[in-house]
């Protein structure tokens, strides 16, 4: 398939991929995020499809599929937030205590609003790095940017976190 044939389908082949998504995970947020790695993915392969049939077929089974590993890393996530609130490093049978957890999900929230401040590509970077587990050569070639770049990016958005964190915790 060519390019001109992908961009033709392209909005309609999103919008399908958009929905399906959502049926399955339930979120407006999620299912935009989904169908852009769906439709990255599939630009990727753009030159191996044979017509619209073809590519309307894969893009539901990737977008099956990249639900499917977002519902799994929210139940790793929510695992992980889960341990957080149990006390990790504190003796069995711990949990935290109200003070702790409220003092948790503000951190989370302050972290979260400073991501938000971030440039969308170095965010982008950094989600696709930190909570999707890419590599760096996997995120070059699904942005279409080199390698050095997506390291640039990661780099700077690491820092203006840090920067932040450590203002954060002189106050």
């Amino acid at each position: 398939m060519t390019q001109s044939e992908f961009e033709a389908i392209a909005l309609q082949l999103r919008k399908k991929v958009r929905a399906t998504i959502v049926r399955m995970l339930s979120s407006a947020d999620a299912a935009d995020d989904a169908a852009s790695d769906v439709m990255l993915r599939l630009w990727a392969l753009h030159d191996q499809l044979n017509d619209d049939s073809h590519a309307f077929k894969l893009a539901l089974v990737i977008a099956r599929n990249v639900s499917i590993d977002m519902a799994r890393r929210q139940k790793r996530s929510y695992a992980l937030f889960a341990d957080a609130e149990k006390g990790v490093g504190q003796p069995a049978g711990r949990w935290a205590s109200p003070s702790e957890n409220m003092e948790l999900e503000e951190e989370e929230r302050w972290l979260v609003q400073r991501m938000k401040k971030l440039p969308p590509r170095e965010l982008q970077v950094l989600r696709m790095r930190q909570m999707e587990m890419r590599s760096n050569e996997e995120i070059a070639r699904l942005l279409g940017i080199g390698e050095a770049s997506v390291c640039v990016m990661l780099s700077a958005a690491r820092k203006k976190l840090f920067n932040d964190i450590k203002r954060r915790n002189r106050q």
